[in-house]
């Protein structure tokens, strides 16, 4: 790049791009509305338009009739700080261009006439922009933001104004301004630098309106300390409703930060505003946010456009989520993103020239150096998620702020003065309360448990002895939410809810989790419904990232709700080639009368291939409610991190509009009478299962059936020794206690062939006596309680396997740490309560018995 200032003062740049043969051409004037006295507002503009309607050898219209001759196009714009005039061509037309434009700038006619059809002009995009809600909205907010600045006044000016102009003032304010020393030429293209100086040393030699430079003279902005408030009506659809802090400076220090701040909360449909107050509580029909840092001190902006009456709660939720980020920084994949977002546009806008000539343009002028670009850069890569919530702290504060609606009239009278002073006042309180440093104590097992905003409850246990973490998110639900007509649905919930999100697809779930070493995994059950994470400590964040994505925002793409229907379905063909799948099947469905234990956790073949995609939406927001939440992260994280980490992204989540909350259902009763079931399978073996209604997680006699079940199964189990190894009766024999939220089941079971289907439950029956009618001894007592206080201990020594286990104990309302009492519940347990426990549930007159044989020999 060639940069040199003329003798006369003219700033060249010239930037060769040989890429494709275009070639732009621009001139920046450094002036725009920002340095015009009160009675000049608006000329700036004026000159914009006038510069175009002829020169001394060109006469009106000749300007652009000889661009388009070119083949290129010409145009200009205003803002506070500068007018810039510019020209894009085929680069063989490089002194066409550079002409036009020298004689613009230098020797523009100003003619009488065609002063008067311009301003004229002027005066119709004037009343234009009093028809447009959005530029009438943003001229009250730079009104009402700015009371000494004159950034205050509209670029376009006033009616007023443009009405008084004369020639004799508008050729005063070019005389004064349009000087060479206090201009800039840009060319970027397909051009020698050397021969573009040489050009314009020619074309730019003139003399006129040399002299000193004008001098800057802007009134300096005091700082706001109080609310401002600006509302107005007019004949419109919808409100248009801006939120505004003084911000810093293109060359201020903070500028990077602010940016990156601005792209967090308001760039994209990933965006923090566009996330929570137009997803997730629909208060809006758009919204965004931006960092304006001009030449002076300018503004951060927050604005929406909302249907309706809700504007105060849309307000209300849009400062929220504002002023939450000077409370916690934001997370590593939001601040990598906003990054991104900013370095990609600096790559994108180097595909054409006039892009490339428009960023040196403005460096130059706004920041004082085509270097400011690197430089800029580098700070935007250096910028940490402590600089972002630094920055917000210093400027997003919730009392001095300036608040700018235009709404339909029959919004006349919202966001008054006291209602906004209170909704502010409310916003502070709940952050403070939200974000106060918790007095973090911790618990049980050196664990933390704290509530979130949105009444979520969060375990956090530190365990750094492996760099991993493990995250578990449950709520109840599962089968037990389910009715018989929509049996299944809690599954193909948890497969989908990792198969696609607002922020992610269904590939880039996957991507993400590989490169991360890590996993997300959807999880149903009898009970509950939840998600899994498990990712490597230096990942963690990310991962967490990925697995809130995941929890509070899926999109059950219909493509993908077909794909696992079908994968659904085919495990549920599946089953029917597994005979104690089927048997066990037939037992809960004869248990249980009409509670939904009886149901298949996969659903049926008619009820999965029936579900809408609706009622998978209403099942994931009825169960997954973030208010419902419960949520354990055991591994190597730091607490007070990862608590803030859970606030911001958990906690102020809340339930869909359109949500009920899980109901349980009635309890099960049991049955009036023994019952009995055959299911004729051609089949090898008979399968039988005996069994009879049980207890709930809640009821302490579990643990005296987990003893017993020990006792009769397992390798060293009476039904093993007796069945298996002295009477060969089968490969496969057991019992076992299943406990639910409601009373589960404790069951028998043995696969064997159908001649010895008699004897083999005759065994069965023999036991259940002996249990009912005698004391189990000391030996048999001790070895099954060391058996599942070890079995238990082994099982959690992953975290993973703890973070499971205190996300349902607390879910359940058994407490997260229910598992450290373990032990000590099984070792309480005696024969005599066993005895007691066997005699009391399980009775023959209260059994179901369940064969699936070629054959039955009770039938």
């Amino acid at each position: 790049m060639l940069e040199k200032t003329l003798d006369n003062g003219l700033r060249v740049i010239v930037e060769e791009n040989h890429a494709a043969k275009v070639v732009a051409a621009q001139v920046w004037v450094r002036v725009g509305s920002a340095d015009e006295t009160p009675e000049d507002a608006g000329l700036a503009h004026v000159h914009e338009h006038m510069l175009f309607k002829g020169t001394a050898r060109r006469a009106v219209g000749e300007i652009a009739a000889d661009v388009e001759a070119a083949g290129g196009d010409i145009n200009a714009w205003t803002s506070f700080d500068q007018t810039v005039y510019h020209v894009t061509m085929p680069s063989r037309e490089l002194d066409v261009a550079l002409d036009i434009l020298s004689d613009a700038v230098q020797h523009s006619a100003f003619d009488e006439e065609e002063l008067g059809k311009e301003l004229e002009v002027v005066l119709e995009e004037l009343r234009r922009g009093k028809d447009t809600p959005s530029r009438v909205a943003s001229e009250m907010l730079f009104e009402t933001a700015f009371k000494e600045h004159t950034y205050r006044r509209p670029v376009i000016g006033y009616v007023e104004t443009v009405n008084a102009f004369t020639r004799e003032q508008i050729l005063a304010f070019y005389r004064r301004h349009y000087q060479p020393q206090n201009m800039v030429l840009v060319v970027v293209g397909d051009v020698d630098a050397d021969d573009v100086v040489a050009k314009a040393e020619k074309l730019f030699e003139s003399t006129l309106n040399t002299g000193e430079p004008h001098e800057r003279k802007r009134a300096e902005e005091p700082p706001q300390d109080d609310l401002r408030i600006t509302t107005a009506t007019q004949d419109i659809n919808e409100t248009h409703l801006s939120i505004a802090w003084h911000g810093p400076q293109l060359a201020d220090e903070d500028t990077a930060a602010i940016d990156v701040l601005s792209i967090i909360l308001g760039t994209g449909e990933s965006s923090r505003l566009y996330r929570q107050v137009k997803r997730e509580l629909e208060l809006v029909n758009d919204c965004y946010a931006y960092s304006y840092t001009p030449q002076d001190p300018g503004l951060f902006v927050v604005g929406a456009q909302i249907q309706g009456e809700q504007v105060e709660d849309a307000f209300g939720s849009l400062l929220e989520e504002t002023l939450r980020m000077a409370y916690a920084a934001p997370d590593a994949p939001e601040l990598e993103k906003a990054k991104t977002i900013i370095l990609s546009e600096a790559i994108y806008q180097k595909e054409t020239v006039q892009g490339m000539a428009r960023k040196l343009g403005y460096f130059e002028l706004v920041a004082g150096g085509t270097d400011f670009e690197a430089k800029y850069y580098d700070k935007i890569r250096a910028v940490t998620a402590e600089d972002v919530r630094r920055v917000a702290k210093k400027y997003l504060t919730g009392k001095t702020f300036t608040v700018a609606a235009l709404m339909p009239d029959a919004n006349a009278g919202k966001l008054a003065e006291p209602t906004v002073r209170k909704i502010a006042e409310e916003v502070v309180t709940r952050l403070e309360q939200a974000y106060a440093p918790r007095a973090i104590e911790p618990g049980p097992l050196g664990a933390v448990k704290v509530e979130l905003a949105n009444g979520a409850t969060a375990v956090i246990l530190e365990d750094p002895t492996v760099p991993l973490v493990s995250i578990r998110a449950a709520a109840m639900g599962g089968l037990l939410a389910e009715t018989a007509a929509t049996n299944g649905v809690s599954h193909l919930v948890g497969e989908l809810v990792v198969r696609g999100t607002e922020r992610y697809s269904a590939e880039q779930i996957i991507e993400e989790t590989d490169a991360m070493a890590g996993g997300v995994t959807g999880l149903s059950g009898r009970n509950s419904l939840g998600l899994r994470g498990d990712f490597l400590a230096d990942s963690w964040e990310r991962g967490f990232e990925l697995f809130a994505s995941c929890l509070l925002e899926p999109v059950f793409d219909p493509a993908e709700i077909e794909k696992e229907r079908r994968t659904q379905l085919e495990d549920i063909a599946a089953r029917r080639d597994s005979m104690s799948a089927i048997a066990f099947e037939k037992f809960a469905a004869t248990l249980y009368d009409a509670h939904p234990y009886r149901l298949p956790t996969l659903g049926t073949e008619a009820t999965v291939a029936a579900f809408t995609r609706e009622q998978v939406i209403d099942a994931f927001r009825q169960q997954l409610r973030p208010d419902a939440l419960t949520l354990t992260i055991v591994g190597a994280v730091d607490v007070n991190r990862t608590v803030s980490l859970l606030e911001r992204r958990i906690g102020v989540a809340h339930p869909h509009a359109d949500a009920s909350k899980f109901v349980p259902p009635p309890k099960p009763t049991l049955i009036d009478g023994p019952r009995r079931v055959f299911e004729a399978k051609d089949k090898e073996q008979a399968q039988l299962v005996l069994g009879f209604l049980g207890v709930s997680l809640l009821d302490e006699r579990r643990y005296a059936l987990d003893v017993l079940s020990s006792v009769l199964g397992g390798q060293a189990g009476r039904l093993f020794l007796e069945l298996r190894d002295k009477q060969s009766l089968a490969y496969s024999v057991g019992a076992f206690s299943l406990e639910g939220l409601d009373p589960g089941y404790f069951a028998f079971y043995i696969g064997t062939s159908p001649d010895k289907l008699e004897t083999a439950e005759a065994g069965i029956l023999e036991q259940l006596e002996r249990i009912r009618e005698e004391d189990i001894s000391e030996a048999e007592m001790s070895r099954a309680k060391r058996y599942l206080i070890g079995s238990h201990e082994i099982a959690l020594q992953r975290a993973s396997a703890r973070s499971g286990s205190m996300a349902l104990n607390e879910a359940y309302g058994l407490g997260y740490d229910h598992h450290a009492g373990h032990a000590e519940r099984i070792e309480a347990v005696t024969a005599k309560t066993i005895r007691e426990t066997a005699r009391e549930l399980l009775r023959m007159d209260r059994s179901v018995r369940v064969v699936v044989a070629s054959r039955d020999l009770k039938n």
